[in-house]
């Protein structure tokens, strides 16, 4: 009874042992080809996530930039007179600006979650997220505007407003 559960190569019921499994050395061959698939794996994955951080990034960044550019772009049209340039708008310093009648108010300012804040009158809006900092300048009619994202890697984005329709400041 005992044989014919464990079948031995002497008495005839098998092939042998060594023909039951798998052999040390098939077993580190089989793991060896198994590592090298999963580092090829691995590598693409890296690859791709690389890819896809920089395209989010180039993103975030072109979105802070366009929200940015369209507010400041109205309210710098708008604006009566300007207030004493250069000004650089981050955590510690705001930029405000007042044009119409009544006068409209209005102050940008870049809080702790990187959001450039618009307040108009005392009302708080955001205007654009993903931004380090603002820089204005100004020369005769033109006001060149930088606007720096917070996205690791982005570049600063510079654009003038210069197509005031009442003329120059």
């Amino acid at each position: 009874m005992r044989s014919a559960i464990f079948p031995s190569p002497a008495r005839g019921g098998g092939s042998g042992w060594g023909q039951r499994g798998f052999t040390l050395v098939e077993m580190m061959v089989g793991l060896a080809i198994l590592s090298i698939v999963a580092l090829a794996m691995a590598g693409t994955f890296l690859v791709a996530s690389r890819a896809v951080s920089n395209e989010a990034r180039t993103i975030a960044a072109d979105e802070a930039v366009s929200g940015a550019s369209l507010w400041l772009t109205r309210d710098f049209n708008s604006a009566s007179p300007l207030p004493a340039l250069p000004v650089t708008v981050n955590l510690a310093t705001t930029l405000t600006l007042t044009y119409g009648s009544p006068p409209v108010v209005v102050i940008y300012s870049v809080n702790n979650n990187r959001d450039l804040v618009r307040t108009v009158n005392g009302a708080a809006t955001t205007a654009a997220r993903g931004v380090t900092s603002i820089t204005v300048t100004a020369a005769g009619c033109y006001v060149t505007v930088t606007i720096q994202p917070s996205a690791i890697g982005a570049t600063a984005a510079t654009f003038d407003v210069s197509n005031r329709p009442g003329g120059c400041w």
